[in-house]
């Protein structure tokens, strides 16, 4: 359950980040960068943990 949020939160980052890049505002960009990092992350650790 807690990787479907991660990847729905990886959508909606995406969608910031293509906002950002439309209106050419640096910061958000950034923020989203840094939050699509943090869950991606987050899925690669939960797929490594859950092989025996």
């Amino acid at each position: 359950m807690k990787q479907k949020i991660a990847i729905f939160g990886i959508i909606v980052q995406l969608a910031g980040l293509i906002y950002g890049i439309v209106n050419k505002a640096e910061d958000i960009i950034v923020m989203c960068l840094i939050f699509m990092f943090i869950s991606a992350v987050a899925i690669y650790d939960k797929k490594e943990n859950s092989k025996p």
